[in-house]
Formats: structure tokens, sequence, C-alpha cells
């Protein structure tokens, strides 16, 4: 830490208040101590202590928005799969930021957890090497419910299939302006699912607008402000594919804003169910992630790599269900797995 604090100017204690979040320091300085970090790669050696500590038998989960219902179900759940394995769940949200994620896995292995479960962010190069050192000396990490371009256990939803369907769905239904309320593009992810409905469009021959494609970056204020400008627009969409349950909430106060009803003026669907869904009128259409399969299989793997830590890695794609419900459209049918949506396209 001395040295971190030579090269930044600044004291030990500072360095320790920005390491730690202690105390608000200044942004400039702060900035000059996470450069002096760095570049003497003294947070990479933090972990690397961490590593050779004795752990204890507790698991860090560094998982993002925790307020989220869906986040907050795969926390529950995963809580109570480690308890009756005898550990003991630390957790620490991660805001959707890399800077703070960064931070939260430091912080964490300071703590000597036995494992770690992450909800990764992609696209930062300080936070990739950290999660990659932590694989290199097989530190039982598990990449959960974010596929990763990193060499690890992973476990998440498919997803690219499903917004494919989704999209395929509504175009039954006679639409072909088919806006797609995209996420935050650093998570794998959102660049899976604005895949899944590209390829829709290309196959299926809609309407390829840019214009179409609304960046919703993952967060519901964000995403009503942006469709209320778009549905304003000269030639808005018909019908709506939204990426993630935030959004969803967020498209629905823009189209409640711009006097629209759905699905009369407007079609529906999104991807991820929540509990309330539906309590709306009309009912929300959506693909539902299986949050407790993810938790049991994420602790699953966490354990087997616990027990081999030199185990090939796995990753494990857990499939998600078509809840047809009234947004869409059309009448409602039994629920349906991403893979039978063929039969919901026909019976709609």
């Amino acid at each position: 830490m001395a040295e971190v604090a030579r090269i930044a100017g600044v004291s030990t204690t500072t360095v320790s208040h920005v390491l730690n979040k202690t105390r608000k320091v200044a942004p400039e300085t702060e900035e000059l101590v996470r450069k002096a970090l760095e570049s003497t790669g003294y947070r990479h050696n933090l972990a690397a202590r961490a590593l050779a500590t004795q752990s204890t038998d507790t698991i860090g989960l560094a998982m993002s928005v925790v307020t989220n219902p869906y986040f907050a179900a795969l926390i529950r759940d995963i809580e109570r799969h480690l308890r009756r394995a005898g550990y003991t769940l630390i957790l620490a949200d991660t805001n959707d930021d890399p800077e703070v994620e960064l931070d939260v896995i430091n912080h964490l292995l300071a703590r000597r957890v036995s494992g770690l479960i992450v909800n990764p962010l992609e696209g930062h190069g300080e936070l990739t090497q950290c999660l990659q050192k932590l694989l290199d000396e097989q530190l039982p990490t598990i990449f959960l419910d974010r596929r990763s371009t990193l060499p690890g256990d992973q476990v998440y939803s498919e997803c690219l299939d499903s917004i494919h369907h989704l999209t395929a769905h509504l175009a039954a239904q006679g639409h072909h302006r088919i806006g797609y309320v995209r996420g935050a593009m650093r998570e794998m992810s959102a660049q899976d699912r604005l895949a899944g409905y590209q390829r829709a469009v290309a196959e299926l021959g809609l309407a390829d607008d840019p214009g179409l494609v609304i960046a919703g970056e993952s967060d519901e204020r964000t995403t009503e402000q942006r469709l209320v400008e778009h549905l304003a627009s000269d030639e808005p969409a018909t019908a709506l594919v939204v990426s993630n349950n935030q959004m969803t909430l967020g498209a629905l106060r823009a189209i409640r804003r711009t006097g629209l009803k759905v699905p009369h003026d407007i079609a529906l669907v999104c991807y991820d169910d929540f509990e309330w869904a539906d309590l709306f009128d009309p009912q929300i259409s959506a693909m539902a992630q299986d949050a407790a399969r993810l938790a049991s299989t994420a602790v699953e793997l966490l354990l087997a790599r616990i027990r081999r830590p030199d185990r090939a890695p796995q990753s494990v794609v857990v499939p998600a269900t078509f809840r047809h419900r009234d947004s869409c459209g059309c009448g409602a049918v039994p629920h349906q797995t991403q893979g039978s949506v063929d039969s919901v396209l026909a019976a709609g």
C-alpha cells in the first residue's frame, strides 16, 4: 500500500479509504489512487494473498441490482442451498458497475471466502484480469446468469433463441414493425438477446430499422424516457419485445403516458417473467427464467469445484419457459418451454 500511496502522492490512509470506501475522497484524488493501483498491480496482489490464506466456510456472492425481484429470488435460493451444505453466504451488490464489482470481489477475497459466485460484466480490463486470476489460482468461482467469455464454470438462461421466438410470435400476429428494447451492452446476455432479435428480423423479413431498437440500458427510467420519444416518432413500432422485467415497467409507463393501450394499440412481450405480471390488465406475455434451477445448479457447480479444483469447467444453459398471456394480442394458451414455442405460434 505504501508504494501505491507514493505513486499517487497521497497518504496510505487515503489509499485505504479508496479501497475500503470508508470515507469520501475527492474524485481527482480517487482517480490518482486507482491509476496507481493499476500500475502496481496492487489489487491483483491482494487477490493472490487472499488466495494463499486459509479459507473459511463462507461463499461470496457478487450480484447486480439485488432489488430486482428476479435477482432476489436467485439470492434466496442460493442462500438456502448453501446453508444446507454448511456454508454461510456473504452478499454484495455490484450495482451493475464493473468498478464496483472489482472492489466487491477484492473485499470478498479479503474475507477469505471458500468460493465466489459472480454475476459477471464484460469489457473492463482490470475486472477481467482479476476474474481470470481467480480461475488461474483455482479459487472456486462460478459465473451466474450471464454468459462469460472466460473459461470458467457458468450457468445462465438461454436467451438468444427465446428472444427470437418472442419476436416470431409477434410477427405471427401480423406485426412487421417490431421494436426491441435492449439492455446495457456491457452484459453478454444483452448482446445475446439483441442477436436473437436481429436474427428474427433477418429471417422473417421484418422491418430492419435502427430506430426500432430502443436503448433501455437495463434501466426502468431510461426505458420510459426513450420509449416515449420513440412512440412520438413518425413510424413507431406496432409491437415491442422488451428484454428484461425492469425495462418492461418502464415500457408500460411510457405506453400509458402516450395514451396507448396494450394490446389494442401496441402489443408487448418481454423476457423475464415476474410474479405480478399476471396482475396487470392485460396480463403480460413473458419468457420466464427458472431462478430455482439456476440457483441450485450454481451451488452444485460450486461445491463440485470446491471438491475438485482441477476439474474441467462446465457450462450449463437453462431453458426459459413461455408464459403466454394477453399482452401480445392473441388468446392465451398453456405455458410452453422455449423449445416448444413453435407450437405456440401455430396456436396463436
